[in-house]
């Protein structure tokens, strides 16, 4: 009896222990898998909220970014933003992602970083609105985010092309070398070739065509070759060199001996200022001659290197002309030294233009800004002097030979009536590149830049169809802005608040008729004989930019045309009346990384660039 009783009460005790123990562990686990869940929805609403004010960083920046890349200036931001604090936030946004939450962004920091840039920081609140009342309240779970950026006036890459027009790049029947471009070609949109009866020109540099949805008609941003495949000429790095010894203003052929094997540190010096003519991806990036598109890159013999689609750039606007006058009256020259250590004689002076009078038998200069119209007639022995960038509030009529270095803005048109020259042009030859750069530093440089049009010739002869054909819709092109607002297409037959039609000069044509005949009996080349080809345009050294129109009629005096430096237009209207026509790229100008200024800075137009700098969490 007792023996069986002990029994039982052992059996009740190990039960109770091991229920007790099943409730223990049952509890744990409920504890643990509750603790899971918790962990669980607290990570879902982190990530929901981070998400949140992700977006709202996204949708803050887009829109500050949208602003400034159609402004191209800081006038608003610096008007609105000045003194934006987290105690003291400018420019909020709401937002709401249905059926997750909330979103708050505003300005909390604006800095002047220099004249050119802006750093700004975005604080933005994530949120789930659990009550509804459109507040964030105490206990609503959030995730606060900050995010700094510069926006910047950085030079645009446009001015890396001996050749880029936004709307449409066309090249019509040019055979063999009657063409020759040395530079690199580039549209945002199409460009299209239409050789002569002799075959293909030649480019002895990139052709780049890229989708434009802006466009009416849209572009696809294609190399439109005859036959599809039939691509322009290129002379080989042997034959370019040959070339390159008699013509000092074409840049360098690659030659792995001088410039370095791809990738090293003496090729990275030389990259961008050299022809190839395989082009190849070289740290990721096309070198040498390529032809790409919506359909990738590609050499000119079809090989594929990269299937990536290629993009429209930034083109800068000038239409803001309060910027430029601004920009010229307070200019003052920033190099202390050349690259060779030797002081700069023009450092910290004002932008001018001196011109000789041969009425007065001397100099006139004029600085910073010049109210009205003016024309500028450069002698051989008496050429035009340039500093800096000078504003000319209407229309700027030139011909001749130039000296010194600095761009001229023109708040209408720039009328080349003539050949324009530089007194001391660059030379790319040489083995050793400090010595190169050091020599070119001091060169002539010239920028030609028209809040209207450049019209090239006398245009008292523009007729229909040459060129007015090609300054009149349907061959330019309207577009829409970033904000969707259709810009008409130029028409160089309207009548502007001068009185004048587009194409026309201010001065009209009776006055722009004598400011050639003068420069004619003057003689520009001061030979002691007035040349009759001197009414012909055969060459021009400078960098043009357009807001407009680039063209007229050239080449009129049958000794072909050639440009050293660059055209940069939204519609291109060259006509020529004699060939060859040939380009040599200015490689002075092309800035090489966003903290390697170009050789020679001769304050051309801007354009919006964004960088990001920093992002942070914050603990709230």
């Amino acid at each position: 009896m007792r023996k069986r009783q002990r029994q039982r009460g052992s059996t009740l005790v190990t039960t109770l222990i091991m229920g007790g123990l099943s409730i223990i562990t049952a509890t744990a686990y409920l504890e643990l898998a509750t603790q899971d869940l918790r962990s669980a929805s607290a990570r879902l609403r982190e990530t929901a909220t981070t998400n949140l004010a992700e977006a709202g960083l996204n949708a803050g920046m887009q829109q500050l970014w949208r602003e400034f890349k159609i402004a191209q200036r800081f006038t608003s931001f610096d008007s609105l933003l000045v003194g934006a604090s987290i105690a003291s936030p400018r420019r909020p946004m709401n937002g709401v992602l249905g059926g997750v939450g909330n979103y708050t962004v505003s300005v909390v920091g604006y800095t002047t970083v220099d004249s050119f840039t802006r750093r700004l920081t975005l604080r933005s609140v994530g949120w789930q609105d659990r009550n509804g009342n459109g507040q964030l309240d105490a206990n609503e779970p959030r995730s606060v985010i900050d995010q700094t950026f510069d926006l910047s006036l950085s030079r645009s890459q446009v001015f890396d092309y001996a050749y880029f027009v936004n709307n449409y790049g066309w090249f019509y029947g040019f055979s063999n070398e009657q063409l020759v471009m040395n530079g690199d070609t580039r549209s945002n949109g199409d460009v299209e070739f239409q050789y002569g009866s002799g075959g293909p020109p030649v480019f002895n540099g990139s052709v780049i065509a890229s989708p434009n949805e802006k466009l009416s008609p849209q572009a696809e941003g294609r190399v439109i070759l005859p036959g599809g495949t039939q691509a322009p000429r290129q002379w080989d790095n042997t034959t370019y060199t040959t070339r390159q010894a008699s013509d000092p203003m074409m840049r360098q052929a690659y030659n792995s001996i001088l410039h370095g094997t791809f990738g090293s540190s003496t090729f990275n010096l030389w990259r961008d200022y050299l022809y190839n003519q395989h082009g190849q991806m070289v740290n990721g990036q096309p070198f040498g001659s390529v032809l790409s598109d919506v359909n990738g890159t590609r050499r000119f013999n079809g090989t594929v290197l990269d299937n990536r689609p290629s993009s429209e750039l930034v083109l800068p606007d000038l239409n803001d002309l309060n910027y430029y006058i601004n920009l010229s009256q307070n200019w003052r020259n920033p190099k202390q030294t050349f690259g060779d250590g030797l002081p700069n004689p023009q450092y910290n002076q004002q932008a001018y233009v001196e011109v000789w009078n041969p009425q007065q038998n001397r100099y006139v200069r004029y600085n910073g800004v010049i109210n009205g119209s003016i024309a500028l007639v450069g002698y051989q022995n008496r050429p035009i002097r340039i500093h800096g960038p000078v504003t000319i509030t209407q229309d700027v009529v030139i011909r001749g030979y130039i000296e010194g270095q600095g761009t001229l803005y023109a708040g209408r048109n720039v009328h080349v009536v003539g050949d324009i020259i530089y007194k001391n042009p660059p030379d790319s030859r040489g083995s050793v590149l400090d010595t190169i750069l050091n020599l070119n530093e001091r060169r002539d440089a010239l920028g030609l830049a028209a809040r209207g049009s450049i019209m090239m010739g006398n245009t008292k002869q523009f007729s229909n169809p040459y060129p007015l054909r090609y300054m009149t819709p349907p061959f330019t092109r309207g577009r829409y802005d970033e904000n969707g607002n259709w810009i008409p297409p130029f028409d160089a037959m309207q009548t502007d608040s001068t009185g004048r039609r587009r194409f026309q000069s201010a001065f009209g044509d009776a006055g722009q008729n004598e400011i050639e005949r003068l420069s004619q009996q003057i003689d520009i080349n001061q030979d002691g004989a007035v040349d009759t080809d001197e009414r012909g345009i055969s060459r021009i050294d400078a960098v043009m930019f357009t807001n407009f129109v680039g063209g007229g009629n050239l080449a009129t005096d049958g000794r072909g045309l050639t440009i050293n430096g660059t055209i940069i237009a939204k519609d291109e209207a060259m006509v020529l009346y004699s060939l060859p026509l040939r380009f040599n790229y200015d490689w002075r100008i092309r800035e090489r990384s966003l903290d390697d200024n170009p050789l020679i800075n001769i304050e051309l137009p801007r354009v919006s660039t964004v960088r990001r700098v920093a992002w942070q969490r914050v603990q709230y």
